[in-house]
């Protein structure tokens, strides 16, 4: 086989594994977990809730300290969605209530900037997302890894738990 052939089928091979989901395996808790989220906010919050902790499977975040519980909000941004304290404590104890307090911000995310740089929002925090453009928000590789998520979860029956 001539080397050209060689790399368009490795071409070829790998385009497709990037293209089709993968299939995740989960604990019976992060499915519980998931489909809550998919009930209430849709794929998008169970998107987030799967990229932030793995389906609440790790609250405390290597990456960011300040991220609490399944959504990964820092609690300042936690106690403006809710209007009064929350605790980072509560929220990576209660899984429920930190899923809520995602979805809260998500929504909020959405009303200000849409549907798309909404998940951008969500990751950089509102006042950075306002000192972006547009161009800024819309093609973020936050909101690339979100869509992604949501490839994934498309492929499991989230609806029927």
């Amino acid at each position: 086989m001539k080397l050209s052939a060689i790399v368009v089928l490795l071409c070829a091979v790998s385009s497709w594994a990037m293209a089709a989901p993968r299939s995740p395996v989960f604990t019976p808790q992060q499915k519980v977990e998931l489909v809550e989220a998919y009930q209430d906010g849709g794929y998008r919050l169970a998107g987030i809730i799967l990229q932030e902790s793995s389906a609440c499977e790790i609250v405390h975040s290597p990456i960011d300290p300040l991220a609490c519980g399944c959504g990964g909000v820092h609690a300042e941004t936690a106690d403006v969605v809710v209007g009064s304290q929350v605790s980072c404590a509560f929220m990576d104890i209660d899984w429920d209530f930190s899923i809520r307090v995602a979805e809260l911000y998500l929504e909020r995310c959405t009303e200000l900037f849409g549907r798309q740089a909404g998940i951008t929002c969500y990751n950089v925090g509102i006042p950075a997302a306002h000192a972006m453009t547009p161009y800024q928000r819309n093609p973020s590789p936050y909101l690339h890894a979100i869509e992604r998520r949501i490839r994934e979860l498309q492929a499991l029956p989230l609806d029927t738990q």
